[in-house]
């Protein structure tokens, strides 16, 4: 060590020896106390908990679903499909309604179109319905295939 390093070291506080472990990886870090700890865990739950809300609400609103309920086959050119469609109130919604044979080939095919609806109650959302399929040839199961929004 030449003497103004030397100087300069004693003037630091430095004695020469290694440097102290602040000065090489910098000062500790603070720790978070237990307190910020449970309201940051709080805080999360919470925010999982407003999002999980949020999509279970928004995938409900404005979401169509059809269930089939039974059919009827009539005669060899004629079944009857009866089915369930949920949708919203004000919706314009149609459906594909599909009669298959034994080895589930359409035989025949309607599209029904369901308008708007009266209601209030979120249970007044689903609506039974029934319709008429012309067939080529003799069916054995009557289904909706899809529904969409026709607006």
């Amino acid at each position: 060590m030449t003497e103004s390093s030397t100087t300069e070291a004693a003037a630091s506080g430095d004695t020469g020896t290694s440097p102290g472990v602040e000065s090489r990886y910098g000062a500790p870090k603070r720790r978070i106390s237990a307190k910020s700890q449970r309201w940051m865990i709080l805080g999360a739950l919470l925010l999982a908990l407003a999002a999980m809300i949020y999509f279970t609400v928004g995938n409900a609103i404005g979401q169509i679903t059809h269930t089939d309920v039974g059919y009827t086959i009539v005669s060899d050119t004629e079944a009857e499909v009866d089915f369930q469609v949920t949708k919203d109130f004000d919706a314009t919604v149609q459906c594909m309604v599909h009669v298959l044979d034994n080895s589930y080939a359409v035989v025949g095919a309607d599209i029904v179109t369901l308008g708007p609806q009266d209601g209030s109650n979120p249970e007044d959302r689903s609506q039974y319905y029934s319709t008429d399929v012309r067939t080529e040839s003799r069916g054995v199961t009557g289904v909706v295939d899809s529904c969409w929004d026709a607006d």
